[in-house]
């Protein structure tokens, strides 16, 4: 059963991985963050640097087994938020799933 403070139609996953984004402006630049969540729908990922509300992004979730594909993406930010330690939160809508 789900707790009460959970109201989304899809669990989220703590999951605390690595997790890679490129912004379709300059996909040569590799920007690192920590994904911190993840759902059937969107992710909520922790980086070092501001990244605009509304622009797509491309993530790639690393596998460490080689049976399995690294988990990539395309997605929108649709929330960027300070956190205390100078990093930044950010809330990505999943709109494809790449592989």
């Amino acid at each position: 059963m789900r707790d009460y403070s959970e109201k989304r139609d899809f669990i989220r996953m703590q999951v605390d991985t690595d997790i890679e984004i490129r912004l379709p402006s300059t996909p040569e630049r590799l920007l690192q963050g920590v994904c911190e969540d993840l759902s059937a729908t969107g992710m909520s990922v922790l980086v070092t640097e501001e990244l605009p509300m509304g622009v797509e992004v491309s993530t790639k979730v690393p596998s460490h087994n080689p049976d399995f594909p690294p988990f990539e993406t395309l997605a929108r930010i649709i929330r960027c938020d300070t956190v205390a330690d100078g990093r930044f939160s950010l809330g990505l809508e999943i709109l494809k799933v790449l592989q």
